[in-house]
């Protein structure tokens, strides 16, 4: 949860709202507040990026006070274009960009400006990774602007705070921002680069600005403000959010045009996202009775308008409304939770119930308890290695962090095994069980997910006997009539182990583990082990 100072004069020309009022109306709001001597600090939630922002949070705090404001239908055009060249779309594939006209920045609006554009890219642009924001002096940009990739070594630049011209080579690996965010265009060659028509380097997007037309001063009148990133959509958002901010500073806001490879968009826009609600569905999830006629009285606290019975008309700079779910969240907050008042005849009671596989498998795991077995758990991720002893791995993870769990286990009796050896010199006998899922095949190839119960018996007299004994006993309890037939598992001694079938399926096997695998795992002593299907079990 990121948090921002807000400096209270700057507030003050924001909202005619008391610095005292803002902060209880924020507590009200959902957001945590301290006023300080000189500031307001704000704890904002990872869901509303556009309340990072002085212009975001006082916009918020006026509309939910009742201040109405007002905003023009759509933008007016810069006439300027940025165009994206294919070179660029490996690297970092989407940019926007908007005009901003006429603003006033002195220290106070400039410290905010900036702190919400490195707040906004830490936080929800994941360290400039998912989206950047630049700002750049209009006044000294010429025609159109490029948005290209260029060699490291062959871009040359003055950044910031520099004295001299550095190679982008250079930049990333000696300047803090090179070294900060260089990650984001790791494995490559090239670098983003912003130029002007007469090919003057504005920045490169997501590491630095250049010096003069990348730094903005309290004598700047006349902005560029671009967001790059790897998703359109995000880049978007972030471009309506700014466009908000700086109209409700005074300023003249403007479109600009993109040509990008797959096709030619215009950012930003004003104009509400549409979604349908369902007033039952509101009302349900508050335990609340609303008329639907009356919801658009409170919602119009949030600033989202009501049209009709079934729409709502989210602003651009809400990134976090998506279903009635979201709608009805807002409704709470706008009515408050002092004076929501629950019908009670809106509230549903739901009584839950288990799964009847989940309830039949505890059902055997308390049979084994009973029988005196000791339940031990593993993971469904297990080391092929060790699975391999008994079937080929059927699935294995292709960003596994460790060997030893990266391999999705088709049986219970690897794991249970292995828990086994790493005990030997425990008092005998050991019996320990496990219930747990697995993924098997099917006749057809499919692979499918189900609830194995596997038990394994260490000690100098388990045999055939032992573990068709505790076989016998589980099936008598879950009253499952069944027969034998040999079994040919490798895992097991010739002719000391069984199949088990119930009807005409194959639900388990039992018997005792062959020499090799007990020479694999160390035992110094016989191990009997069995496995059944408790899906196939419970069907049949």
């Amino acid at each position: 949860m990121p948090t921002v100072s807000f400096p209270l004069p700057y507030l003050q020309r924001l909202t005619p709202i008391t610095p005292k009022t803002l902060a209880d109306r924020a507590f009200y709001y959902g957001l945590e507040a301290a006023l300080e001597p000189d500031q307001l600090t704000v704890d904002v939630t990872a869901e509303r990026p556009d309340l990072l922002s002085a212009e975001g949070f006082t916009r918020a705090m006026n509309i939910y006070g009742g201040t109405e404001r007002t905003v023009p239908d759509a933008l007016p055009a810069s006439g300027r274009t940025l165009k994206v060249l294919p070179p660029v779309l490996p690297l970092r594939p989407y940019i926007g960009a908007l005009v901003v006209e006429n603003i006033t920045l002195d220290e106070a609006a400039l410290a905010s400006l900036v702190q919400f554009q490195e707040k906004v890219t830490h936080t929800f642009g994941r360290q400039r990774k998912k989206i950047a924001i630049g700002l750049y002096d209009l006044d000294q940009i010429t025609g159109d602007v490029t948005y290209t990739a260029a060699n490291r070594a062959d871009v040359k630049l003055t950044p910031i705070g520099g004295q001299s011209a550095l190679s982008a080579e250079a930049i990333l690996t000696t300047h803090p921002n090179g070294r900060r965010y260089g990650s984001a265009l790791a494995g490559h060659d090239s670098v983003p680069v912003l130029q002007d028509s007469r090919g003057q380097i504005l920045s490169l997007p997501p590491i630095v600005n250049a010096a003069g037309v990348g730094e903005i001063k309290t004598t700047t009148q006349n902005l560029l403000v671009d967001v790059s990133g790897i998703s359109q959509k995000t880049v978007c958002e972030m471009l309506n959010i700014l466009a908000h901010n700086f109209l409700d500073t005074g300023a003249t806001v403007k479109t600009v045009v993109i040509e990008h490879p797959n096709g030619t968009f215009t950012t930003p826009t004003l104009v509400r996202q549409v979604i349908t609600f369902s007033a039952k569905t509101i009302n349900e999830a508050l335990g609340t009775a609303i008329a639907k006629q009356d919801l658009g009285l409170h919602l119009k606290r949030m600033d989202l308008m009501v049209k009709g019975t079934s729409q709502v008309h989210i602003p651009t700079y809400r990134t976090d409304i998506f279903s009635d779910v979201d709608v009805a969240g807002d409704l709470m907050v706008a009515i408050g939770t002092d004076n929501l008042q629950p019908e009670p005849t809106a509230i549903k009671f739901h009584l839950g119930s288990g799964l009847p596989l989940h309830d039949y498998v505890l059902r055997i795991s308390d049979l084994a308890r009973r029988m005196q077995l000791m339940e031990v758990k593993s993971f469904i991720l297990t080391d092929p290695d060790i699975l391999s002893l008994f079937e080929p791995s059927r699935l294995i993870a292709a960003n596994a962090k460790s060997r030893t769990h990266s391999s999705v286990r088709g049986s219970l009796q690897p794991g249970i095994l292995d828990i086994l050896s790493h005990h030997i010199s425990a008092p005998k006998p050991l019996n320990i069980y496990e219930i747990g899922q697995a993924v098997q095949s099917g006749a057809d190839g499919t692979l499918y997910e189900t609830f194995l119960w596997s038990f394994a018996c260490l000690d100098a007299r388990a045999s055939f006997a032992t573990a068709k004994s505790y076989v016998q006993t589980m099936l008598k309890a879950l009253k499952v009539p069944y027969r034998l037939e040999s079994c040919h598992e490798n895992r097991y001694i010739s002719g000391r182990a069984a199949t088990l079938m119930v009807g005409e399926q194959n639900v388990g096997h039992f018997g005792e583990i062959s020499p090799t695998l007990l020479a694999q795992f160390s035992f110094p002593e016989p191990v009997c082990s069995g496995e059944i299907d408790c899906q196939q079990l419970m069907q049949d």
